[in-house]
């Protein structure tokens, strides 16, 4: 395996150029890889797929032009079946056309680099498991023959020793299901950076590699990639809300006559200048903040059967530009779907961990369209929620309902809900008009063209 003796030790080396030595840190990666691979496959990943390989595999996808490493080839035990898999395996790898189809999303990026590895680990073991399933069948019948005519003989192949033809397929359809999932993975990786999730480095997301890939399996996230992207100005960094307070912390320098925030160079003024300027509130003061209270960010989507397709995507991309602005504010964010009845909420603070964040795509992205329309119950659970929030959270709260239906409402309800929350209502009508809403909601759009212009006019409130 690329092995040499030092310092009484076994050294392990990498079968591609330029990698060296498998430390415990590269080690450490090909283990999460091959944990990864049997998270998703909910089974084991054979031990011929050793962690020296997945190194191997993930330096294939994250080099720009990865080849074989002739001197660790050279000192290959020919009698280490997992060294000769190994290679093989390696060999018709980097081979493949279809991993220069991959190349695009997973070069120098770690991230989608260990995603496709694991996406390739997975399927190679899935691969080898059926090969050897219908392997284990034929050589059964072989046997029976054999013992028919008293021959003798092990039946079976060795997993390094297949039929090259049928490893060769094998990583083949591993490649194409590797490229597919880092294709999706670095559309997610776009996604949370442009939504301000935090780093998205694989330091990040060490712990979250299989629920990436599920995320990215299970979810069509280009189509909210695209919506998002083509809306930039929403993605702009907004400032905290912020008021005055000599309590605060300093944040720059101003003009005023407030003694308890005097800046020092003001105490070697002579006294005749130092009053002159303290009349005229001219002392220079150091101007101090405190961020002002402020409640959630509350999205309600309709998904009942009229918002499919178009208005359903321009909705979700609305809904991941109002979590950017809840991050920017330093406010909590919440996210419920509903149609004649409410599922489920998504919650988040600032502070959220990466797999939350993740969460969030993934709720996002996974809702289908279907069912009728209940706008009052809706928002009496919002309300709810934000009633039960954390105190010092329920001032200036926002509740941004965007919908296409037609719902009378219970405008008694609505209106005792969103005053005990302290909520205020934002009206979002998509290709639509909606009267009873309108008279009870604090801002009303109606949103004819599903337009960037229309989407900065949704977030854009103060």
């Amino acid at each position: 395996m690329g092995e040499r003796e030092r310092g009484g030790e076994e050294e392990k080396r990498s079968l591609i150029k330029g990698v060296g030595l498998v430390d415990e840190v590269k080690l450490y990666r090909g283990s999460k890889i091959i944990s990864t691979a049997q998270k998703l496959s909910l089974g084991q990943v054979p031990e011929i797929i050793s962690p020296e390989m997945a190194v191997d595999v993930f330096y294939s996808f994250f080099y720009p032009v990865p080849r074989m490493d002739d001197e660790a080839l050279q000192d290959l035990d020919p009698t280490d079946e997992a060294a000769v898999f190994r290679a093989k395996v390696l060999e018709k790898l980097l081979m493949s056309p279809n991993l220069w189809r991959a190349k695009p999303y997973t070069t120098a990026d770690s991230l989608t680099s260990v995603v496709a590895a694991a996406s390739f680990v997975e399927r190679l073991a899935r691969m080898l498991s059926r090969m050897q399933r219908s392997n284990s069948g034929r050589s059964g019948e072989e046997g029976d023959r054999r013992e028919g005519r008293g021959e003798s003989g092990e039946s079976g192949e060795s997993q390094s020793g297949m039929d090259e033809e049928k490893l060769g397929e094998a990583v083949e359809k591993a490649l194409e299901t590797a490229e597919k999932d880092a294709s999706a993975a670095k559309n997610l990786k776009q996604l949370l950076s442009m939504m301000g999730a935090g780093d998205t480095s694989v330091l990040a997301f060490d712990e979250n590699f299989d629920l990436i890939l599920r995320i990215a399996r299970e979810t069509d996230v280009s189509r909210i990639l695209e919506n998002v992207q083509g809306i930039k100005e929403i993605i702009r960094k907004r400032s905290r809300r912020e008021s005055r307070s000599p309590k605060g912390w300093m944040e720059g320098l101003e003009y005023g006559s407030d003694l308890e925030r005097l800046h020092y160079s003001q105490l070697v003024l002579p006294d005749e200048y130092f009053w002159a300027s303290y009349s005229s509130s001219k002392l220079l003061l150091y101007r101090k903040v405190l961020d002002s209270a402020m409640g959630p960010i509350y999205v309600l989507l309709d998904k009942s059967g009229s918002m499919v397709g178009a208005k359903i995507d321009w909705a979700r991309a609305v809904a991941v530009a109002l979590f950017k602005r809840s991050l920017s504010e330093n406010r909590r964010f919440s996210a419920r779907f509903f149609d004649s009845i409410t599922y489920p909420a998504i919650h988040l603070r600032p502070s959220s961990k990466p797999k939350e964040f993740l969460e969030l795509v993934k709720y996002l992205a996974a809702v289908k369209a279907g069912g009728g329309t209940d706008i009052t119950a809706a928002i009496r659970t919002a309300a709810e929620d934000i009633v039960k929030s954390p105190r010092g959270e329920e001032k200036v709260s926002d509740i941004v309902l965007i919908t296409d239906g037609e719902d009378r409402l219970n405008s008694d309800v609505v209106e005792q809900s969103l005053k005990r929350a302290g909520a205020r209502l934002h009206t979002v009508v998509v290709q639509g008009h909606n009267p009873y809403l309108k008279r009870v909601s604090y801002r009303y759009m109606s949103v004819r063209k599903l337009e960037n212009k229309e989407a900065v006019r949704v977030i854009d409130f103060d």
